[in-house]
Formats: structure tokens, C-alpha cells, sequence
């Protein structure tokens, strides 16, 4: 645990924060890209953000097809807030996303969590699954610093515990990879990430 303290006390970093995301990439817009999205279930695409809160570009596993498609329509009104280092000063960032439409009459929502911690007990009135939402240094080898809580999107089916967050940045750091955010060059830099961690109590 001692070797972790450097991680969970650093001060704390703000990640990039997306303006009018629910208008990057709509279904009225795009009714047949939004369809292939449903059929599939979701899309992940992860965007690097500049200093200044421009998109840089966008990133799937798949780069063609409607991987690339989806790509290319939110790279048109993707922007953002700029994220701030453990400094205080404007960073690069990378931020992740998943994207879905409910057709009607379908259940259940997409796990936006990237990383599970299986754990004995949660605290008193937390049923599982609990989430936390940590933003964290990346450098441009990959390594973490600067673990922090943050504020988790207020969802009415998402329990987001912020007293988790200690929790999330241990095992971030022991089993959570992150791919490096690049400049418009190209080139990795360090830049400001976060993540969404869930937790579920063990089967007894």
C-alpha cells in the first residue's frame, strides 16, 4: 500500500470535459449509421483532446466500416472544456466513449465501466454494483500518476460512490493499461484520462 500513496494523495487533475456530447452524433441525424450502432449494441471511440479543448482525432479498435463512420461524424462537433494537469495548467487528454441507441422495448444500458474489482463488501447502504469515476495522469510511455475521484455522471440506473475512489486508484494501478494520448503530430504525450470502475460483491 505505501508504494501507492504517491498515487492516491497527488493532487488532483481535471479531465477533458465534452460540450454538448449528446449532439455529436444523433439517430434523427444519422437514422442508418444509428441503426448498424443498435444492431451491433454499442461503439467505443476514444478521442484525443489539445490543451485548448480541440479534438484532435478519433480512435476505435476497427478503423473502417461504421467504426470509422461513427468516427467521422463526431470529429465534426466534437469539443471540449480543457482538461488541467496536476499543476493546475491546460493538458492534453484522451477521452473515452461509449455509444448506443435503445431501440423501444429493449432493456438494459450499456456497462460504461472499463475496469471491474471484485470485493467482499461494499460500504453500509451501497448495494452492488457501485461505481466510481477517477481521472489520472498518463505519460507518454503509458504510466499512471495523479489517481483522484472525481465527479461521476448522475445516472438514475448508475450508483457512483465517490468513497470508492481510493479503491479504483489501487487497482488502477495494478491492472488498468492506458493507451497514450498523441499530439496532432502524432507523437504520445502525457495528458489527463479518467475511468469509469465498477465494483461487485463476490457470489457467496
Amino acid at each position: 500500500m505505501a508504494a501507492l500513496l504517491p498515487i492516491l494523495i497527488a493532487a488532483s487533475v481535471v479531465p477533458a470535459t465534452p460540450v454538448e456530447p449528446n449532439m455529436w452524433f444523433t439517430s434523427k441525424e444519422h437514422p442508418k449509421t444509428a441503426l448498424q450502432v443498435t444492431r451491433r449494441g454499442q461503439l467505443d471511440y476514444a478521442i484525443d483532446v489539445a490543451p485548448d479543448g480541440t479534438a484532435i482525432r478519433c480512435d476505435t479498435p476497427v478503423h473502417e466500416g461504421l467504426d470509422k463512420d461513427v468516427c467521422e461524424i463526431v470529429m465534426k462537433r466534437a469539443r471540449f472544456q480543457p482538461a488541467k494537469d496536476d499543476q493546475g495548467n491546460a493538458a492534453f487528454a484522451r477521452h473515452d466513449v461509449l455509444v448506443s441507441f435503445l431501440m423501444p422495448g429493449s432493456k438494459g444500458r450499456p456497462d460504461r465501466s472499463k475496469l471491474t474489482i471484485k470485493v467482499d463488501s461494499l460500504p453500509a447502504g451501497v448495494v452492488s454494483p457501485a461505481y466510481a469515476k477517477v481521472a489520472f495522469m498518463v505519460d507518454a510511455n503509458g504510466a499512471i500518476s495523479h489517481c483522484a475521484s472525481t465527479a461521476g455522471e448522475r445516472r438514475r440506473f448508475m450508483q457512483t460512490v465517490e468513497a470508492l475512489g481510493p479503491a479504483a486508484c489501487e487497482a488502477l494501478a495494478k491492472d488498468y493499461r492506458p493507451t497514450p494520448a498523441r499530439n496532432a503530430a502524432g507523437a504520445p504525450v502525457a495528458s489527463v484520462q479518467s475511468l469509469l470502475v465498477k465494483f461487485e460483491t463476490k457470489q457467496p
